[in-house]
């Protein structure tokens, strides 16, 4: 079986991964795409659909003027959002529902139940309104804007919530309403992870759309076909995101209980892929069809904001189990609970038989961030089960970090407590412990280093989150303590978007390269891939500046294997506080 064929097949669980096509677009590179499978035995009946208990008591109506006009939105969020927020915010996404035809926001969402399943899975839910009961899915100038519609609509959702502003976002829709969840995730993919359209696909005139109208995007796309009818822009939706995706191949063939599917795919990232299924059920739609587009496809992917070229790159969504993480709570402070994340190497039990120590990283989420999100976006448990290494996921108190100077500062005081529980709990070598950090960990990360310098053999605050250029003339910070440093930050970041902006950026510099460590000079250049980094060692420790080019504020894919071997691996700081530079 092709690689291909391997890797899609593994990638759902709920619903086997299958093939299909047609033509392509005359303004799109040609494509092989499969005919769809002749006729078989006749349609199954699908069980009767589950009609949805309290949609419209469930949902929160609102309108926003866009463009002089005035338009109405319907939305809904789990009663347990504020818990789900404090255990993992950066799992909180948005799908948004597109209606048919001549119904409303409202509508569609007693038809879909989208909110109810919401509700049972921990995600936030958008039903727009067209119109008068029609979209504008051809992008006709001369009426509704719908791209302009969506793009004021998601910040007011995620504002609502307090998610983040590059929270994940699913579009999906029914009929005329599944033709423009295509063409949305065609024109407004910035924060998307994946389509999916039942019967409908995006209107002829919008592939004709000017380039500058079409941002490229690799995409997750599902066409799902619950009639017979042809659909005369599928062909040309196959090929648009075979070609957004790299995906030139024939596509692989599945059937299951409920589809017979056809997806092409690219070798190197198997999510980056369209799947185009026809149902075998007569009727097979509403909840049933909702529940099933989740959990095997929107549940499963999401978007890392790692490369501005090509609106970033799809992942796996992981779950801490997934990811064969270890989640503990404990009560150091009275009243206050605290949560974090465990690795422990698979070969845990040899590397520490006979009392032997292993190193010790612990890593920082980033505001509205969560324990489990920094484990999927940065990885360091893989580069742990690779070197031999514990790692920790802390988590945020209200999914963020304070990075006061306060000497009560209560996540410090967690912190210290956290480092001196792993001690007594695992092999730690209290030599070798390191901390990293992104974005307002990173910023949690320079607090602890600053007054707590001899905990911690070299520290890694990436990407981007800094100090007040004042916090480093408090009488709390110490100086006399080297510390191997490596800070990063993505090319196309701007100031606004990290903590401390571009005076923290140039202050946390000048702090660990010159005042602690005593570098001065010009730095040698390392160029790898993306990544253009500084390096100073003519001073007491060594110091590092990374810049990632078209990364935005967002972790760069291998960057903790990178800190691992070029960095961290080499250096431990014995009992007495004195640096050592490993062999």
């Amino acid at each position: 079986m092709r690689k291909t064929q391997l890797a899609v097949i593994g990638f759902a669980s709920a619903v086997l991964w299958g093939c299909g096509g047609g033509g392509g677009h005359p303004n799109i590179a040609a494509i092989p795409i499969q005919p769809p499978p002749s006729e078989g035995p006749p349609e199954a009946t699908a069980p009767a659909p589950i009609t949805c208990q309290a949609s419209s008591a469930s949902l929160s109506k609102g309108t926003i003027t866009v463009n002089g006009a005035t338009r109405e939105y319907f939305e809904s969020a789990p009663a347990s959002i504020l818990a789900l927020r404090e255990k993992d915010a950066r799992g909180i996404a948005v799908v948004v529902n597109f209606h048919d035809v001549n119904q409303t926001g409202q509508s569609g969402a007693a038809s879909t139940c989208w909110n109810e399943v919401g509700e049972a899975k921990g995600f936030v839910t958008v039903f727009p309104s067209a119109l008068a009961g029609a979209w504008n899915a051809k992008g006709d100038a001369s009426a509704a804007d719908e791209v302009a519609f969506l793009k004021a609509l998601l910040p007011v959702i995620k504002s609502k919530y307090a998610l983040a502003s590059n929270a994940i976002v699913y579009y999906t829709g029914v009929g005329q309403g599944g033709r423009m969840a295509q063409s949305m995730a065609m024109q407004a993919p910035q924060f998307l992870a994946a389509v999916a359209s039942v019967d409908g696909t995006a209107e002829p005139e919008v592939f004709g759309l000017a380039s500058t109208k079409l941002p490229p995007t690799t995409m997750s796309s599902w066409i799902i076909k619950t009639k017979k009818q042809a659909d005369e822009t599928e062909a040309s939706q196959i090929a648009y995101w075979n070609k957004q995706n790299s995906a030139y191949s024939a596509p692989a063939t599945v059937d299951d209980p409920i589809f017979t599917s056809r997806v092409y795919a690219s070798d190197e990232r198997p999510l980056h892929q369209v799947k185009i299924s026809t149902s075998k059920l007569s009727g097979y739609g509403g909840k049933a069809l909702t529940e099933n587009i989740w959990d095997s496809l929107f549940a499963k992917t999401v978007r890392f904001f790692d490369d501005n070229r090509t609106n970033g790159t799809l992942h796996a969504n992981q779950t801490i189990e997934e990811s064969k993480l270890l989640e503990t709570t404990k009560e150091f402070i009275p009243g206050s609970s605290r949560r974090w994340l465990t690795y422990l190497p698979s070969n845990y039990a040899a590397l520490t038989a006979g009392g032997q120590k292993i190193p010790l990283v612990i890593s920082h989420h980033g505001r509205n961030g969560s324990g489990r999100w920094q484990a999927i976006t940065s990885k360091w448990h893989e580069v742990g089960e690779k070197y031999g290494f514990i790692v920790v996921y802390p988590q945020g108190n209200g999914a963020t970090w304070n990075t006061s100077i306060s000497p009560t500062n209560v996540d410090v005081a967690f912190e210290l407590a956290l480092i001196d529980e792993l001690k007594t709990k695992y092999a730690v070598d209290p030599t070798r412990v390191y901390m990293n950090g992104a974005s307002m960990g990173s910023a949690f990360t320079n607090r602890m280093a600053v007054q707590y310098p001899v905990l911690f053999a070299a520290i890694a605050p990436c990407y981007s989150g800094h100090l007040s250029p004042a916090i480093y003339t408090d009488a709390i910070v110490r100086t006399d303590v080297p510390m191997p440093t490596w800070q990063c930050r993505g090319q196309d970041e701007v100031p606004s978007d990290f903590p401390g902006g571009a005076a923290g950026e140039a202050a946390a510099q000048v702090f660990w390269r010159e005042t602690v460590n005593k570098n001065s000079g010009v730095p040698t250049l390392q160029v790898d891939g993306r990544r253009v980094t500084e390096i100073w060692n003519n001073g007491v420790a060594e110091y590092r500046w990374q810049l990632t080019q078209y990364q935005p504020h967002f972790w760069n894919e291998g960057q903790a294997e990178k800190i691992w071997t070029e960095m961290f691996s080499k250096y431990q700081r014995t009992a007495a506080g004195q640096l050592v530079r490993l062999p």
